[in-house]
């Protein structure tokens, strides 16, 4: 009988979609008498049919209350599993409730059975969304942890495509804005949702399982200020899918804004774009729509595009920009290409539309396309290379670039109208949105994955890799730091194996052939290999990672293992050599246009690398956005990205950029999962479900959230943020001029708080809570700091009200005051003297008039005196003109000759300017060539070295690290010999002693000559021969008939009988342990042999040891050469740089000359313009005057056309120190990476002079060894010396036993009295015998055993 346990279970079914994967079942315990299943069994009873079944224990999962089919937090669960976690996801889903908290983190459920809430119309006819409430908590906290800790944060969306990713960002920025609130015009949830609107058409298209599937990533930061209010916005792209909009995949549109652009343009655009009539071929599948619908739904679109840009400040020409290159696409693409015979386009008239709409001649756009065709046929004539680029590989590499750049304009136009002017943020919370990992299984395709796929699902795994390191391995290493014991394992399977596999970089510039390298890199240095095809690709990839890379038998595809093998993608990779090589025509696509629109739209990026123009959004204003855009640019620049800046394939590994600029902020994941409904029952796809669970290791995160300490703080940060709910703490440690202990301080406050114990832990330098924890301690201070902020406010609001009636008692005041004169204006209007002062008035105006008319009679009389004073002066100035007009000649000699001594002047120095500028220029030249001659020869030089001495020294490390290995190993080995040697030594040492002793007693017993006892001996000898020849006779008359028989003696010989084969057989078993004694003689010489060879092995390991020692130590003399030579060379550049310093000083002295000789040139243009103004005063000739004037034009001109020399020689003075500084700061740079050498030097000859003194360990443990051995061997040649006496011994013993017989035998007669004797004799010499056979038998197994 069995009867049912307490609690219901899960039960898993299979695999597959049945019954929702798993049913729930009563697990049933045996009742007494009941015999038990077998282990690792267990039976249950299923809640749907009632049947038993006997499963495997993992097979069933414990089942949670039906009270949390709704949790909101699956970290809530009594019970984390699999099928719980399973249970819960789809019951919310049915619940319309698709998003749900998994700890930290959310997951969206996707698609939603219904939407969430109501959705009323707003005024512009747009649905206003409202927030599910998970959304709406996750909004709040991170709002709530950046304004509380002032640092960034981040949301990553992170799943498989059509998963809803792109929808949840959009919502999380919406419920964000509406939350926290905006400051300013800049940013609103208008704004936003026009940026999406914008990005939805230029960077979507539609495919089976999403109408707006991204093609690109992106990063949205908002920057908030310090009242928590959003400011500004960031848009940062990366376009890496820029081949879609000439190569449409089956299944898949082009980007949307196409097809929006063709249904919805107004008649006067059409007309300027020469849209009216569509071909009907369009080699990049550009059509319009065709059915009703779709024109209705891509109008509509369109206006809302429109509109979008309109919110965002979109001027006319800038839109009018935009129409102008999308047509001139859509025209490139009904132009076409020739595929056979020469490079042209199909149709030409389309190509010339396409070249008017784009604002250039029809030859200049077939030139850009085609030019760089020549090169190749070259290339083709000579055999230098492949051929990189068809005719629609042209025309494709033009479509492509157009458009990469027109979408990075959008995005900076983007970015220009949502910055803010302010410079002053608080924080940011960045919004990463990326395409989702694309599998062709995902839609029932048979096709294999291709070159965007792979793009793609390498930035899901960096986003995945990413959340492994944060969730599990930082987690890890912060309680490791602390000391925090925490009883959990990291997952085994990570996506870094995957990773490694696509972007493994070399470890030098020029690795070895057998370093593993990942596709990237293959696929870029295959690519430039003559020969070379993607089979060599796949082939080395398939070799260097063979568990998660495999070849598939298809040919040219290969099966990688993403999401930790769960969700393999088959990729394809035919033709992805012209994918990835450098297009030419790209590079044409900016200078085109000579229309303006378009000229100002592509403008600002006409100086951009080629492989930075997939990245948008790199511009800034503030200073975050230059941060950020900072961040992108470092990664572009540093690492291997900057050796291989001009390759298509690393730039996929570029994607880091965006990465790079997440590392910093505290991250917050959104995990969409797609589960879509079956078209029968409305069921799930149980299966799909979990490996998008099992990528991202959701189970194994929820354990470690709920076992661990997720919620940390720093010591002081928890001190002074928690203090005020204990005043005895608050009162010891509030003051700001006491620097307390902050662990004890700590420590007091939480027993103050009476906190649990296990729920809190203090670490080195952190306070670690469970979840809840923080969360509790903050309701209980916002709790007491209300009451505080209660009275606050209330002492702040009569302040102000009381502010507020002073100011109204003082504007009252003053009403009163205007009414009373008011009153009294009209009291006294009434009076007569007030209308006689009024009637007045006037008249005395009249009189002030006449007084205004004498004041100006009086100025007429003096202006006419000095009429008459002038034209005396002007009688005198004729008088003088003739005086004047004979002095003329002699200011035109005296001018002429002031002239030619200028020009004489003027031509010394344009003579010496000439003189300085070539001596400026020669300086300037050598400088730039010595300086850069230097540069690159000290940093070639600086770089082989460097490499050659980090490879020698890895090398030279790796051997010891071998030798040091094998040494040791050997030795460990040597020392365990010798200790089991050393202890058969001691036992044989004691066998020895035990022999010894036994050795002499027998001596003492037969080898003793007493002459006595011999000749006792003899005669009792003599006495058993007669007794030996009386048994004979005794025996022969048994033999007669008739006879009687003595029962004594019969009895007695058989004794001796017995006795005879008890010897013998002794004898036989002494023979059989001698011969075993040999074979084990022979083994222990084989061994001592063997003993030999190894010793002979490590003296040849010693030799190598010390003939690398000796190698090590001329290379470091060599090292230390090569130093000395670096330092030659940079003395003797700091010469070169202070005779450069000599010449610029010298130059500085000649400018110094030159400004003299301008000043005296200057002086003398003064007086010479004093004199033509005395001149001009004089009323001299107007020939003269002019020619006068003529000439000091002259001169003025050629004095600018001096200060212009002087000031472009000051340029270059300043250029060339410039470039001295710049010259010193690198031999600083020399010099600290001298010191650096240096360092490193001096720690390689420590580490040579650590193993030295290791070696002469070795060689001293080697010595004791040899010594072990040579005792051993002396020890072995004892034993055999002691060996062979025991032989002798036995063998003298055996014919000394052989005589005692035959003597026995030769005895005829005795007496009666010796028989007893004699049987004594006989007992006495048995015994003797058996003792010594005993003996010799314990020695010989001794011996045996040694």
């Amino acid at each position: 009988m069995y009867f049912p346990l307490v609690g219901l279970y899960w039960f898993i079914l299979s695999f597959s979609v049945i019954g929702g994967f798993c049913v729930p079942a009563t697990q049933l315990k045996p009742d007494e008498g009941t015999p038990d299943l077998p282990a690792g069994l267990v039976r249950v009873r299923m809640e749907t049919d009632g049947t038993l079944h006997d499963v495997m224990e993992h097979d069933i999962h414990k089942l949670n209350p039906s009270e949390l089919d709704l949790c909101e937090d699956l970290s809530d669960l009594q019970s984390v599993n699999e099928c719980g976690a399973l249970h819960t996801l789809t019951s919310r889903a049915k619940a319309s409730l698709p998003l749900t908290h998994a700890g930290p983190n959310l997951i969206n459920f996707w698609p939603p059975l219904n939407q969430h809430g109501k959705t009323p119309r707003s005024r512009r006819g747009d649905s206003v969304w409202d927030a599910p409430p998970a959304l709406a908590a996750l909004v709040r906290r991170v709002y709530v942890s950046m304004v509380g800790t002032r640092r960034d944060q981040s949301v990553c969306a992170v799943g498989r495509s059509g998963t809803g990713k792109t929808t949840s960002c959009q919502a999380f920025t919406h419920t964000l804005l509406k939350q926290a609130g905006t400051a300013g015009d800049s940013i609103s949830v208008e704004r936003i949702q026009a940026v999406f609107t914008i990005l939805r058409s230029f960077g979507c298209v539609s495919s089976q399982h999403s109408d707006a599937s991204s093609r690109f990533a992106m990063v949205l930061s908002l920057d908030f200020n310090h009242a928590g209010l959003a400011s500004a916005g960031h848009l940062q792209t990366m376009m890496l899918e820029k081949w879609r909009v000439c190569q449409k995949m089956e299944g898949e549109s082009n980007f949307l804004v196409f097809s929006q652009m063709l249904a919805g343009l107004s008649t006067e655009m059409r007309t300027e774009l020469q849209m009216h009539q569509f071909p009907e071929a369009n080699c990049f599948g550009i059509v319009p729509p065709t059915k009703v619908e779709e024109k209705q739904r891509a109008s509509v679109a369109f206006t809302k595009l429109l509109v979008a840009m309109e919110t965002l400040g979109f001027s006319a020409n800038e839109q009018r920009a935009i129409w102008h290159v999308l047509a001139g696409l859509y025209h490139l693409g009904a132009a076409g290409a020739c595929k056979v015979g020469r490079r042209a386009f199909v149709s030409f008239d389309s190509a010339q539309v396409a070249s008017s709409v784009l604002g250039c001649e029809g030859e200049e756009l077939h030139t850009a396309v085609f030019k760089h065709h020549l090169r190749q046929l070259l290339q083709r004539a000579t055999g230098g290379g492949r051929e990189r680029h068809a005719t629609t590989d042209c025309v494709d590499g033009m479509a492509s670039g157009l458009y990469e750049e027109l979408f990075t304009a959008v995005v900076s136009l983007i970015n220009r109208y949502t910055r803010s002017r302010s410079q002053l943020t608080l924080a940011s919370v960045m919004v990463v949105d990326t395409p989702g990992l694309r599998n062709p299984r995902h839609s029932a395709e048979e096709r294999a994955a291709g070159w965007s796929e792979l793009c793609h699902n390498y930035l899901q795994e960096r986003l995945l890799e990413y959340y492994y390191t944060h969730t599990f391995t930082h987690t890890l290493e912060r309680y490791a730091q602390d000391r925090v014991q925490v009883d959990f394992e990291a997952p085994e399977t990570s996506p870094a194996e995957v990773v490694s596999s696509i972007d493994q970089p070399a470890l030098q510039v020029r690795g070895a052939e057998g370093d593993p390298r990942g596709l990237l890199w293959v696929l870029d240095e295959e690519m430039v290999t003559p020969g070379s095809t993607e089979n060599t690709v796949l082939e080395r990839v398939c070799q260097y990672y063979s568990s998660t890379v495999r070849q598939c038998e298809q040919p040219l595809q290969c099966e990688v293992s993403h999401l930790m093998g769960s969700d393999p993608v088959r990729y394809d990779l035919t033709g992805w050599f012209s994918l990835v090589q450098n297009n030419p025509s790209a590079l044409n696509a900016i200078s085109l246009s000579t229309l303006r629109p378009v000229k100002a739209l592509f403008g600002p990026r006409a100086s951009v690398p080629p492989l930075c123009r997939g990245l948008g959004g790199v511009e800034g204003g503030s200073q975050r956005s230059l941060q950020r855009s900072g961040t992108v640019r470092k990664t572009f620049s540093g690492g291997m990205a900057a050796i291989r800046r001009h390759s298509h394939c690393i730039s996929v590994k570029l994607q880091d950029a965006l990465l790079n600029l997440i590392r910093r902020a505290r991250p917050v994941f959104l995990q969409c999962v797609g589960a879509k409904t079956d078209s029968g029952g409305g069921g799930f796809n149980v299966p799909a479900l979990r490996t998008q669970l099992h990528s991202t290791h959701i189970l194994p995160a929820l354990q470690l959230y709920r076992t661990g300490y997720p919620e940390h703080m720093t010591l002081s940060d928890f001190r002074c943020r928690f203090q005020a709910l204990s005043p005895p703490v608050m009162k010891r440690y509030g003051s700001v001029f006491i620097t307390p202990d902050e662990r004890k301080a700590v420590e007091e406050l939480l027993v103050e708080l009476d906190l649990n114990k296990k729920s809190i832990v203090l670490g080195a330098g952190r306070v670690f809570m469970k979840r809840g924890v923080l969360k509790y301690l903050d309701q209980q201070r916002d709790k007491l700091v209300s009451v505080w902020l209660i009275h606050l406010q209330a002492a702040c609001m009569g302040h102000l009200a009381r502010q507020q009636h002073r100011k109204m008692k003082v504007q009252q005041m003053a009403v009163r005051c205007v009414q009373s004169n008011i009153r009294t204006l009209r009291g006294v209007a009434k009076w007569s003297w007030w209308k006689l002062l009024c009637r007045l008035r006037p008249l005395l105006d009249v009189n002030k008039d006449d007084q205004r008319l004498r004041a100006k009679e009086d100025e007429i009389m003096a202006l006419r005196r000095r009429l008459e004073k002038s034209e005396r002066e002007r009688n005198e100035l004729r008088q003088t003109t003739d005086i004047l007009e004979t002095k003329v000649g002699i200011v035109w000699e005296a001018c002429k000759a002031q002239l030619e001594q200028s020009k004489r002047s003027a031509t010394e120095l344009k003579r010496q300017v000439r003189r300085v500028t070539s001596d400026l220029q020669d300086a300037r030249v050598l400088t730039d060539s010595l300086q850069g001659r230097v540069h690159l020869r000290f940093e070639m030089e600086m770089e082989r070295m460097k490499q050659i001495h980090l490879k020698e020294l890895e090398d030279k490390e790796e051997e010891l690290e071998d030798v040091h290995k094998s040494s040791q190993r050997r030795l460990r080995q040597l020392e365990m010999q010798l200790e089991q040697e050393y202890e058969e030594k001691q036992m044989v040492v004691h066998e020895k002693h035990d022999l010894e002793g036994l050795i002499a007693t027998l001596c003492d017993q037969v080898g003793h000559r007493d002459f006595d006892v011999e000749k006792r001996l003899r005669r009792d000898l003599k006495r058993t021969h007669a007794l030996l020849v009386d048994a004979q006779l005794l025996l022969s008359t048994i033999d007669n008939p008739g006879h009687s028989q003595a029962p004594g003696s019969k009895e007695h010989i058989e004794r001796l009988h017995c006795q005879l084969e008890e010897s013998e057989a002794r004898r036989v078993e002494v023979e059989s342990v001698q011969k075993t004694l040999s074979m084990e003689l022979e083994n222990a010489q084989l061994e001592l042999e063997n003993i030999c060879k190894h010793k002979s092995l490590v003296d040849e390991q010693v030799a190598q040891l010390q003939h690398d020692k000796s190698d090590l130590l001329k290379r470091l003399e060599e090292d230390q050469e090569d130093l000395n030579e670096l330092m030659k060379k940079h003395k003797a550049l700091i010469a070169q740089s202070s005779s450069d310093i000599s010449q610029i000083r010298e130059l500085q002295a000649e400018l110094e000359e030159v400004k003299k000789q301008r000043h005296t040139l200057q002086e003398e243009l003064a007086t010479s313009m004093a004199r033509v103004q005395f001149l001009e005063s004089s009323t001299v000739g107007r020939s003269i005057v002019s020619m006068q004037e003529a000439r000091v034009c002259d001169l003025e001109n050629k004095l600018e056309f001096q200060r212009g020399q002087v000031k472009r020689f000051e340029v270059l003075v300043l250029r060339l120190r410039d470039s001295v500084v710049r010259l010193g700061e690198e031999l600083e740079q020399s010099a600290q990476t001298e010191v650096r050498e240096r360092e490193n030097s001096q720690y390689y000859q420590q580490r040579l002079h650590d193993m030295r003194h290791e070696v002469e360990d070795l060689s001293q443990r080697e010595q004791d060894s040899s010594r072990r051995c040579m005792e051993l061997e002396m020890q072995v040649t004892e034993l055999s010396a002691i060996r062979q006496t025991l032989q002798a011994d036995l063998e003298t013993s055996i014919h000394r036993i052989v005589d005692l017989q035959a003597a026995l035998e030769e005895v005829e007669s005795s007496d009666e009295s010796d028989d007893e004797r004699y049987e004594c004799v006989t007992v006495d010499m048995s015994v003797l015998l058996y003792l010594t056979c005993k003996r010799v038998m314990s020695v010989c197994v001794t011996v045996f055993d040694v």
